[in-house]
């Protein structure tokens, strides 16, 4: 009789821990489907502002953080204002004079392209930031999106109406239209010079940059290396001057 009694209670002890076990696993099972969408949804990583930008809209951003407009005037948006500083050649219509490879290239080693360049190398972008730069120059910086605007004719009193009308004549004579834009007219090829005389260059500046286009951006011989723009040294001092008085009037 007490050997059946101890038999009956080590029986109901196996069944109710049995039962403890089963109640803990089903449990532990419940919980893992319950929690487990919550944890992953409070691990998951926020979205970068930038993966949600397209590429040009990136490239704008990557221009903006370089500095870019510390040494370039530009429209950083089609039809907005003019901006930045006249150090290095104006951007108006880059995006029609160079094509994917060769900007690429010049962010990446702007000395090899243009030997003697103040410009500072961008190699240290990420790849995909670097075609978005390109993808931003391209599209922002074509003919279609300069507004058309007439120049207003202001002539500084260092010179003389004759000056500019002679510069203006010259202007037309030598072939500068085919590369450049003045107002309604002209070629893509070259910057817009429709407001010239608003971009902050010296007449020395303007001067030097008819005789040896390129040696006012390179430090040291320009022979050698091709540039679109040809050298004006050819012409007289008189005729010089008078394309310099005709540059500056334009604002």
């Amino acid at each position: 009789m007490r050997r059946e009694r101890w038999y009956n209670f080590f029986l109901v002890v196996f069944l109710l821990v049995g039962l403890g076990v089963f109640a803990f696993k089903t449990m532990a099972l419940l919980q893992s489907f319950w929690y487990a969408p919550v944890a992953s949804a409070q691990k998951q990583e926020p979205t970068s502002p930038l993966a949600q930008l397209n590429r040009v809209e990136r490239g704008k951003l990557v221009f903006q953080a370089g500095g870019c407009t510390s040494c370039h005037l530009a429209r950083l948006e089609p039809g907005g204002p003019l901006v930045g500083f006249p150090v290095g050649p104006s951007l108006s219509n880059v995006g029609m004079r160079r094509d994917d490879k060769w900007l690429r290239e010049h962010y990446i080693d702007p000395q090899k392209l243009v030997p003697g360049s103040k410009m500072n190398s961008f190699a240290y972008l990420p790849s995909d930031e670097l075609d978005a730069l390109v993808a931003y120059v391209k599209q922002t910086f074509t003919p279609q999106h300069d507004p058309v605007e007439e120049p207003t004719l202001v002539i500084p009193e260092r010179f003389t109406p004759e000056q500019v009308e002679r510069g203006k004549a010259l202007f037309t004579s030598q072939g500068c239209m085919g590369c450049h834009i003045i107002g309604r007219s002209g070629g893509p090829i070259g910057p817009n010079l429709t407001h010239a005389g608003a971009h902050g260059r010296t007449d020395e500046w303007q001067l030097q940059h008819l005789k040896d286009p390129l040696s006012v951006y390179v430090i040291g011989p320009t022979d050698g290396i091709p540039w679109p723009m040809p050298r004006f040294n050819a012409l007289s001092d008189e005729d010089l001057h008078a394309l310099v008085a005709y540059l500056q009037s334009l604002r």
